[in-house]
């Protein structure tokens, strides 16, 4: 697994647009991202969300086709992980999201605006960027409050 400095480009199955989604459909990142605000994880999107929408749909682009097909055949998508943290940090989503209200785009970027998917970490996670975001808001630094 790549983790924190992770440099490999990865290619979703399907060029998802995010920015149709958030700004003409009005999803936010918690609509398909499920966890962000209630658990450790934030998920990646399962066919049942795709479904939700696309299951009435033709598909009016060819990418769209790609996710009717899947939905029709109740078929994962298989989306690809960009960001993963090395096996000793523990992160909590619901911490960072609900509790401190720091918005996605602080760590993930301006993926809302982007429409293909991103090929690597808009945004690279490293321990002097957390340490620093913990410093600005006056949270603990030690050790053990992300290291496992």
């Amino acid at each position: 697994m790549v983790g924190c400095g992770q440099k490999k480009e990865i290619h979703q199955p399907i060029a998802y647009n995010h920015a149709l989604h958030i700004e003409e459909v009005g999803l936010d990142c918690t609509d398909c991202h499920t966890g962000v605000e209630t658990e450790i994880k934030a998920y990646l999107p399962s066919i049942e969300l795709c479904q939700d929408c696309h299951s009435e749909m033709q598909g009016e682009s060819a990418q769209e086709a790609l996710v009717v097909k899947a939905v029709e055949e109740n078929m994962e998508i298989g989306w690809l992980p960009i960001y993963s943290l090395e096996d000793h940090v523990f992160f909590s989503h619901r911490r960072h999201v609900k509790s401190a209200q720091i918005p996605c785009s602080t760590c993930h970027g301006t993926v809302e605006n982007m429409e293909i998917p991103p090929v690597r970490q808009i945004v690279p996670i490293s321990m002097e960027k957390c340490m620093q975001c913990h410093d600005n808001k006056s949270v603990s630094n030690d050790c053990l409050t992300c290291h496992v």
